[in-house]
């Protein structure tokens, strides 16, 4: 089996701001009645880099809020603009811009230390969404200058934003953040970037508690070491259960494993080696040992009433290509606690469940998500590789348990003016068939295309380079069926 042979690059005081958003010129003109959303194509897209050309990606940071509106953000890898953050209304198409660059939320603007992305799930809790920002700039100037990751709200009723300030001052966040409703406590994944703190310390779990804004560091998970942990499953019983990501590194003591911090006990507890060993598509069990060490979460959301939660490892987990439910009140050593939902084939963080279907994006032959990175093909001429073969695929499969768990394809990614979606890596559905996508796509004009800060030419200085892609958000309707 072919690796992936790029490596992917991180998509990673208390204050009360208030922050008049604008609405982009491209999609709704002044005094212009908005259309219905019957009047728009299956999917409409909206071009980012109209807007500010140093947007060049997104990674998670996407969600549908209890409102009906998808908010998400843009994030860059630029030493003078931070990521974006956005909101979209289905009901009329209409979007907004709530802020421009997050550094200036962040009250760090006049810095190097840009706040370039929002690499986290978006949370919600009592009308405030909750995110945190990461770093952007990896030339080491900019690890070097970064102050810390922010964890930032925003309240939907009053568009103000809060901000907690940052968590461990020159840490990131990447990724994880989750919200306990009942206690209101926010919980965290705090990563060192800095060689020194990496060497000398490594990861940690965080709490933060929302009225206070009191931060509480809850235990080192790595040591010499950087690390990942993508999405945090908060039980009803308010545990925060977690994996390490491993594809980047290795911990001597993990294989597998599932970590669990049970707020009433104040600690960590870790199961070795739990994580269900790997299957392909076609029921072929995964053998290769860097594989079965690599095993973690990739994608997890918690099922309606927290008892139990969904979840993905993929290529990039372990190689597993089945959806799975985990259930914490079974016996964890046992493996009764993992039930096989459906075989999808390799997801990643393009993953979301919407109503009663899981969906997600992959290659038009599933197989290749297991060998190619589109985050390495969006980066090539479309006239030089057979972008015919691939073309990136909405699927979805139902969950509910008297279902039918074939995989349906809704067809290849491609918008009201016959752009194709290159890379998709933040991905949000509603129960009403709307899928939300953010990622590089294919342009029209030059108008259109990111202008991306080159980090591997930092030494001949400040490089951007106009790229042969742009970045969109866009909201597909899956009802129409006409995808094909």
């Amino acid at each position: 089996m072919l690796k992936k042979k790029i490596r992917w690059f991180f998509a990673a005081g208390m204050v009360v701001i208030s922050f008049t958003g604008f609405t982009s010129c491209q999609n709704v003109k002044k005094d212009e009645p908005v259309q219905q959303e019957a009047k728009f194509p299956p999917v409409y897209s909206v071009s980012m880099n109209r807007i500010c050309k140093e947007w060049d990606g997104q990674w998670q940071g996407i969600t549908v809020a209890s409102d009906g509106n998808c908010y998400f953000s843009s994030s860059t890898h630029s030493k003078s603009h931070g990521a974006g953050f956005h909101k979209f209304d289905p009901r009329t198409y209409k979007h907004t811009v709530l802020t421009e660059d997050m550094t200036e939320i962040c009250g760090e603007s006049s810095t190097l230390s840009q706040q370039g992305k929002i690499h986290s799930p978006i949370v919600e809790c009592d009308g405030w969404l909750y995110y945190t920002t990461h770093l952007s700039n990896y030339w080491k100037e900019g690890i070097e200058r970064y102050t810390g990751a922010h964890v930032i709200s925003y309240e939907m009723a009053t568009g103000k934003f809060r901000d907690f300030g940052v968590v461990r001052p020159r840490y990131s966040i990447y990724s994880a953040i989750n919200v306990d409703p009942v206690r209101k406590k926010l919980y965290v994944f705090v990563v060192p970037f800095l060689d020194e703190l990496v060497k000398s310390d490594g990861c940690h779990l965080y709490s933060i508690d929302i009225a206070s804004g009191e931060k509480k560091d809850l235990g080192q998970l790595t040591k010499g070491e950087k690390g990942a942990s993508f999405w945090f499953y908060l039980d009803n019983k308010g545990n925060v259960w977690f994996t390490l990501w491993k594809l980047h590194w290795f911990y001597e003591n993990d294989r597998g494993n599932l970590y669990v911090y049970r707020p009433d006990q104040d600690k960590i507890e870790t199961y070795t080696d739990v994580l269900p060993k790997g299957k392909f598509m076609d029921g072929t069990e995964v053998t290769n040992d860097t594989l079965l060490k690599q095993r973690a979460w990739v994608w997890a959301q918690a099922l309606p009433g927290n008892e139990k939660c969904l979840f993905t490892m993929g290529d990039w987990g372990g190689g597993d290509e089945r959806l799975w439910i985990f259930d914490p009140s079974k016996d964890i050593m046992k493996g009764e606690a993992f039930q096989e939902v459906a075989s999808i084939g390799s997801t990643f963080l393009q993953t979301a469940l919407g109503g009663n279907r899981l969906y997600f994006v992959q290659f038009a032959d599933p197989v290749d998500e297991r060998s190619f990175d589109s985050e390495s093909y969006r980066e090539l001429d479309p006239a030089a590789v057979g972008f015919s073969e691939k073309n990136l695929h909405l699927r979805s499969v139902s969950i509910d348990p008297d279902g039918d768990h074939s995989v349906k394809d809704h067809g290849k990614i491609a918008d009201q003016d016959g752009r194709a979606a290159r890379m998709i890596m933040s991905l949000a559905a509603d129960d009403k068939g709307r899928v939300y996508v953010y990622g590089s796509w294919h342009v029209k004009s030059f108008k259109e295309a990111t202008m991306q800060y080159l980090l591997f030419d930092y030494p001949n200085g400040d490089l951007y380079k106009l790229q042969k892609r742009g970045e969109f958000f866009a909201c597909i309707n899956t009802s129409m069926d006409v995808l094909k």
